[in-house]
């Protein structure tokens, strides 16, 4: 067992002692990349099985059951990264213990909600798989601790491994059993068992960490008052980056959304990737800092720059290559995604500035800048997307999403802006950059009889 004065010991050699930063990035990067080719390969292959309506219906489950999982986050990851007293067998083992109890009550809410979820959408299928969604609370509950305590320790190379093993039996799992049972319910008992093992792998993370039920009512006190704000951020988050899903469920068909599900996927690789930078990298090292306010900008503003510059060659050669990447991967039911791509790209591309942003702010312990941004976000879907969808349907909904973004990004810059570590002069420059290369390459593509017209990016058709 990895005792108290080990575990802080060596998270003390981690953050304190000079360690190339390189190295961990490395670690991340190679980690979440090989994770995200195995979780597109198997994407890609369950569209060669599966219709788009069935990954439409998933795509519902899956975001109602991510909104009911942040509807009651009170970050208990988050507090074992940033908590003093994180390595105390008496804290984490009260974190396990909250997390548990915590997929259980949402299993039992989730049932409670089946009538009233049922009846909203009208869907008879649906109806029959809401009771299995449950599952997947437990599993997330039982997850290991070890998790976040390995992040704290900045041990990217253990997350790393654990994330490419965890995803490779995921993708297995779910193909093996669509394959044998290609309907909905091959791919919703397919996803209870990847979701299985990925609770199994996660005790990888630190095998030699001991997890036990109990409650200490001072961290208990502790974990609670942290995650208050991370409650209302989590709350609002995912209505802003799922409200767009949760309406298009209600009013266009489920091969709609599952086209809209499989370019979100697509663009989600990049904003994920900047999600777990941000979560383990950017903030466990800020928190771990003493540095703050214009000292902290000029330590922050190169390495950022060089993530900008990779992240924007990256998205600009998406957006570009847009309709040849769908055309060429995806059989012809899915080929309406390419007037989607463009869209959800710069979307993407704002969300990794504003996820940057509010990995900083959590690292200064200013939490609830976060929530302030994401309501901002959500107040501009709640505007733009309805008045987008009924003329032009998910092509606009795409869209909405920018302008969104835009002021949750403008949100963020505010609480950046008073604590006087600001980026807007990079970002407005890398932004002008990425939208100037995408036309680049896709007019070099075009010429190449590649790709349609440099004119044909960022088109509003309709499509339902």
């Amino acid at each position: 067992m990895a005792d108290t004065s080990t575990l802080r010991a060596r998270l003390f050699a981690r953050v304190h002692v000079p360690e190339a930063l390189l190295k961990r990035l490395g670690w991340a990067t190679s980690g979440f990349m090989l994770a995200q080719i195995i979780r597109f390969a198997s994407n890609l292959i369950l569209t060669r099985i599966l219709a788009p309506e069935l990954f439409g219906i998933m795509v519902l489950l899956t975001t109602l059951r991510v909104g009911l999982e942040l509807f009651t986050d009170i970050g208990i990851a988050q507090n074992v990264v940033s908590s003093r007293n994180a390595t105390d067998p008496r804290f984490y083992n009260t974190a396990w213990t909250l997390q548990v109890l915590r997929g259980v009550i949402l299993s039992l809410v989730f049932l409670l909600l089946l009538p009233i979820i049922g009846r909203f959408y009208g869907d008879p299928v649906l109806h029959q798989l809401l009771p299995y969604v449950t599952v997947f609370f437990i599993l997330t509950g039982f997850t290991s601790i070890g998790l976040p305590l390995t992040i704290k320790e900045l041990a990217m190379h253990r997350t790393a491994k654990v994330e490419v093993a965890g995803a490779l039996s995921a993708a297995l799992s779910l193909i093996v059993v669509a394959w044998i049972w290609p309907t909905i319910w091959g791919l919703m008992f397919g996803s209870i068992l990847a979701s299985a093992t990925h609770t199994v792998i996660s005790y990888a993370t630190m095998p030699g960490l001991k997890h036990r039920l109990m409650i200490d009512t001072r961290y208990a006190r502790e974990i609670v008052g942290f995650g208050k704000w991370v409650f209302v951020a989590s709350v609002v988050f995912f209505l802003a980056t799922n409200f767009d899903r949760l309406i298009l469920a209600k009013y266009v068909s489920f091969a709609a959304l599952g086209i809209y599900g499989v370019a979100r996927s697509l663009a989600d690789v990049f904003t994920q990737f900047s999600v777990k930078l941000g979560a383990e990298v950017v903030f466990p090292s800020i928190a771990a800092s003493d540095l703050r306010g214009h000292e902290l900008q000029r330590k922050l503003a190169h390495r950022r720059l060089q993530f900008q510059g990779l992240a924007l060659v990256a998205i600009a050669g998406f957006i570009a290559l847009s309709d040849f990447i769908i055309n060429t991967l995806y059989d012809p039911r899915y080929h309406t995604a390419a007037l989607l791509v463009p869209w959800v790209a710069v979307s993407a591309w704002l969300m990794i500035l504003s996820t940057l942003n509010e990995n900083l702010m959590l690292g200064l312990g200013k939490p609830h800048y976060s929530a302030f941004g994401s309501v901002a976000k959500l107040v501009g879907l709640m505007i733009f997307l309805p008045l987008g969808l009924v003329r032009y349907g998910i092509v606009a909904a795409a869209g909405a999403t920018v302008l969104a973004e835009l002021m949750r990004y403008a949100c963020l810059l505010i609480g950046q802006a008073r604590e006087r570590v600001t980026f807007v002069r990079q970002d407005v420059l890398a932004t002008a950059t990425m939208i100037a290369l995408a036309y680049a390459i896709r007019w070099v593509a075009w010429q190449l009889n590649m790709t349609g017209a440099p004119a044909e990016l960022f088109r509003l058709v309709t499509y339902r």
